[in-house]
């Protein structure tokens, strides 16, 4: 009997001692939910004001190759000859870039981008927002067919989509981050840019996209990109000191620690 009870308060303690840990897990969770929060709202209003020239993103990205024409051929013979030569190392790497996700950026800059960027994310997050609908009504406006649903005969390896072909989106999204990232880490351009350019290639390489919807795509994402850094609002998010400081933590990452580039 005395040795039950004797136990008694040890396990209560034991108990007590987790549940202040969960509230403390809790705590630090809710925390940092509520810092995104913030961040994300202190990033967007200014963002949200802003007004891309539509008309001048349509005129740059152009129109697709016209049905039965020599550059519509070209583009699908580009993507037979890829098809039938394409390694299991180069589809392997494709699906390492199949998020539009800033974190596939990281090994640019040499670290997390996402969790160790809070504020950097958000706002990226808020530019983008215009660039993403402009491109939309595009891709809606002109209506090309994916080539894998054109001709059967191609088998893509990355997963289908029943969206548009013209312009690839992923090419809008992948060169426009890498052209705003570079504005702010211009020591890490080169870098960044061979991401972007990777993500939009990679969309060819596995067949779910025309080489021509991404030539489009890249056009599209660097002219609303410009358009971006020229405008008082991406002039004032720069300024912002929660973002020049991640900015300070990325250009700490010294050259020799950056890790290799994907090929």
């Amino acid at each position: 009997m005395s040795a039950t009870i004797t136990a008694m308060p040890t396990c209560a303690k034991h108990r007590s001692t987790t549940l202040r840990r969960s509230q403390w897990v809790a705590g630090l969770l809710a925390a940092l939910a509520l810092q995104q929060t913030c961040l994300a709202a202190q990033a967007e209003p200014a963002a949200a004001e802003l007004k891309l020239d539509q008309r001048r993103l349509a005129a740059i990205a152009g129109l697709p190759p016209a049905p039965g024409s020599a550059a519509e051929a070209a583009d699908l013979a580009i993507l037979e000859w890829l098809q039938r030569f394409r390694s299991p190392e180069i589809v392997a790497t494709t699906w390492l870039l199949l998020d539009r996700d800033l974190n596939v950026f990281s090994s640019a800059v040499g670290t997390e981008l996402g969790k160790a960027t809070p504020m950097l994310s958000a706002g990226l997050h808020a530019f983008m927002a215009p660039v993403n609908s402009a491109y939309r009504g595009i891709k809606q406006q002109q209506g090309r067919i994916r080539p894998y649903i054109a001709h059967p005969g191609l088998e893509p390896c990355l997963p289908r989509e029943n969206t548009g072909s013209f312009p690839s989106g992923h090419a809008v999204w992948f060169r426009s981050t890498a052209e705003l990232l570079a504005d702010l880490l211009p020591e890490r351009r080169e870098r960044l840019h061979h991401v972007g350019r990777q993500g939009g290639a990679n969309r060819v390489l596995c067949g779910v996209h025309y080489p021509s919807d991404v030539e489009a795509g890249q056009r599209l994402g660097a002219d609303a990109a410009l358009q971006i850094i020229a405008s008082p609002q991406w002039r004032a998010f720069r300024q912002d000191p929660a973002l020049r400081a991640e900015l300070e933590l990325l250009r700490a990452v010294p050259a020799k620690a950056l890790p290799p580039m994907l090929r």
